[in-house]
Parts: structure tokens; C-alpha cells; sequence
């Protein structure tokens, strides 16, 4: 399988971009969460730009936990850190869910579901979803994200991911990382 090795540069103007479009819809968030680990830059970015157009909004990174290697995900996912939400969100506000890439879409359902259990009468009633990657045809729930800026089928190499890539892959792969090659695999190579 291909693979796509977005870099730092990229993925920040893909999130500037996500929310321009979240923005021109005319959808103001009350609150962003940002998905750890992938969607917490995002929903950085995401919140400095609504921020930037004096559209304030509360913000903050949840995380779900479901991966244990490439491909390959746990029957249950577990939400973790709601707490904040739940405590200050209500049924009047709008949320926004970021996170960097709408796979299988299974965390973003469980996020969710488990919004919707803990909050009930208190469950914002607009949540929408943006993410600057959306792969359709692994998408294993019913959910499609309100807001994508690209598609894709590859493999995505996010600008953090160094683990499980052999050395030939980060040095052609994130060139971008050259100043600290010799951290990574010492002077020599590994």
C-alpha cells in the first residue's frame, strides 16, 4: 500500500483550511475536542482560527483508546477525559468533534455514544465532525464527517509517526525531521 507522508506544513494548513470551511458554513462551535493524539493539533489550529475571527470557543482533547498496531483495533473503545464536557457543555451548544483523519470512524462513534449516554438531556444538540483526512471506504459506521478538506485510500504517515517505519522510510519519507536523524539512528544509522 501506498504510503502518504504528510508533513508539519501540510497538515497545518489542511487544518486552517478545515476550519474555514467549518467557519463559511456558518457553524459556530461552543466547544472543540480534539481526538488524542492526531486531532489535538488540529483542534489546536482549529480553535486559533475562531479565535482569529473573534468567534471564541471552549476547547479540549479527549482520548479514546482502541489501536494496538496498523490495522488492527479492539472490539471496545474506551472515551476517556469527558469530564470538562460534561460538567460545562449543555443542550444549547453546538460541539465540534477534530480529529486528524476519519478511518473506520469507530472512535468518533464511541466519542458519541458516550457524549450522548453521560449528557443526556444536556447533550449539545448540533455536534458536527471535521477532520482534514476522510478515508470513505473504511469508514465502518454510519457517521460521515460534516467537514473534510481531502480524501484518501493510502496509508497517511502523520508528521509525529515515526514508529513502526523502517529507517529507509523516515529519512525519505520526513526529510523534514534531517536535523535530527542523528537522535533518532545515532551518527552512522541505527
Amino acid at each position: 500500500m501506498n504510503k502518504n507522508f504528510i508533513t508539519s506544513q501540510s497538515l497545518l494548513e489542511d487544518s486552517f483550511r478545515l476550519a474555514s470551511m467549518v467557519y463559511e458554513d456558518g457553524f459556530r462551535p461552543d466547544f472543540i475536542i480534539g481526538i488524542w493524539r492526531g486531532g489535538a493539533p488540529i483542534g489546536i489550529a482549529v480553535q486559533e482560527f475562531f479565535e482569529f475571527k473573534n468567534a471564541p470557543t471552549d476547547h479540549i482533547a479527549v482520548r479514546t483508546s482502541s489501536y494496538y498496531g496498523i490495522n488492527k483495533q479492539s472490539k471496545e473503545i474506551r472515551v476517556h477525559g469527558l469530564h470538562y464536557l460534561v460538567e460545562n457543555a449543555n443542550a444549547d451548544d453546538k460541539l465540534l468533534i477534530v480529529d486528524d483523519v476519519f478511518d473506520s470512524g469507530r472512535s468518533v462513534d464511541a466519542l458519541i455514544k458516550q457524549v450522548r449516554k453521560l449528557m443526556r438531556l444536556n447533550l449539545p444538540k448540533d455536534i458536527r465532525i471535521a477532520c482534514p483526512w476522510y478515508k470513505p471506504q473504511n469508514n465502518k459506521t454510519e457517521i460521515v464527517p460534516d467537514y473534510f478538506v481531502n480524501q484518501s485510500e493510502e496509508w497517511l504517515v502523520f508528521p509525529h509517526e515515526i514508529a513502526g517505519l523502517s529507517e529507509e522510510e523516515v529519512r525519505e519519507g520526513k526529510k523534514e525531521l534531517s536535523g535530527v536523524m542523528d537522535i533518532l539512528y545515532g551518527k552512522g544509522g541505527k
